[in-house]
């Protein structure tokens, strides 16, 4: 059996001070930024007092917890930010309703105009009508 190449981008990032060859489907700068996000808070974590008296397995520890931590908090908020959005796709939809509801009470309104005023003009006319006979009797 034949191997292909792979043909996956890669990319050489610095992550705590060492070098480390990435491949994956993702683009180049995608695949930086995740790497400089992952440097930026290994940094933030030896500013801690004593981290880097932790043993490597706690410190990788650490650093995964705060990874999940992170994560969670921006799960929480897009599950949040899905159920406000489904609310106010229902008030919309609440509103269209009561928007077609009052244009439809509108238009029997304006019906209900038109054909009064068509009485009242045939009125007026059997009025004049009536008139005319009793002055002309």
């Amino acid at each position: 059996m034949e191997n292909k190449p792979d043909n996956k981008p890669k990319l050489s990032v610095i992550i705590d001070g060492k070098v480390y060859m990435l491949a994956g489907g993702s683009s180049e700068a995608y695949m930086q930024k995740i790497a400089s996000y992952v440097d930026n808070k290994i940094r933030e974590l030896k500013e801690m007092p004593n981290f880097n008296k932790l043993s490597p397995d706690y410190r990788n520890i650490l650093l995964s917890l705060n990874l999940a931590e992170e994560l969670f908090k921006v799960q929480d908020e897009k599950d949040v930010s899905a159920k406000e959005y489904q609310e106010k796709e229902e008030e919309i939809y609440r509103l269209k309703q009561e928007l077609v509801e009052k244009d439809m009470r509108i238009d029997t309104a304006n019906r209900l105009v038109i054909e009064y005023k068509t009485k009242v003009n045939e009125m007026q006319k059997r009025i004049i009508e009536l008139e005319t006979k009793h002055e002309l009797s």
